[in-house]
């Protein structure tokens, strides 16, 4: 992420702005009314969903980045989440494994903010003793797997 084109700062924002836990999709394409899908990520996966997107051109799965995972952002998220429909399906896509990552412990911090609305559906690796298959080609089979599910509304 140290030179990716789309992970910078205005030097604005680095002198008056202020750490943001949650960022809603900044895609003006992306109508949140029209939206059928959130898509909450952190990290890296963030770009990679935003590439295929935009590959896609999917306007109906926005893509909602949390910068802070702990302690969770309940109140800021809520905050994005009430921009769009209510009953809008949300999704949680990570890279690691499932029984890794976020996914294991978010529901319990779902509950103590957002309560209101579903626990995200999880989208991405099943369950793995690893973090990694050891194998370039398995992984990027598995990522674009995991993207497409992302990406992909039922």
């Amino acid at each position: 992420m140290l030179r990716h084109a789309e992970a910078v700062s205005s030097l604005e924002d680095l002198s008056t702005g202020r750490f943001e836990r949650v960022f809603d999709d900044p895609d003006p394409a992306v109508v949140a009314k029209a939206v059928k899908r959130i898509v909450l990520c952190s990290g890296k996966l963030y770009y990679e969903l935003v590439a295929a997107r935009r590959a896609r051109d999917t306007l109906e799965v926005a893509l909602v980045r949390i910068e802070l995972l702990y302690p969770f952002p309940s109140a800021a998220l809520a905050e994005v989440l009430a921009g769009y429909p209510e009953g809008t399906e949300i999704v949680w896509c990570q890279e690691e494994p499932k029984n890794m990552g976020v996914w294991p412990v978010l529901p319990h911090f779902w509950w103590k903010g957002l309560s209101d609305r579903p626990v995200p559906r999880y989208v991405g690796r099943g369950e793995a003793a690893s973090p990694a298959t050891g194998s370039h080609k398995k992984h990027v089979e598995e990522q674009n797997t995991l993207i497409d599910a992302a990406l992909t509304i039922c």
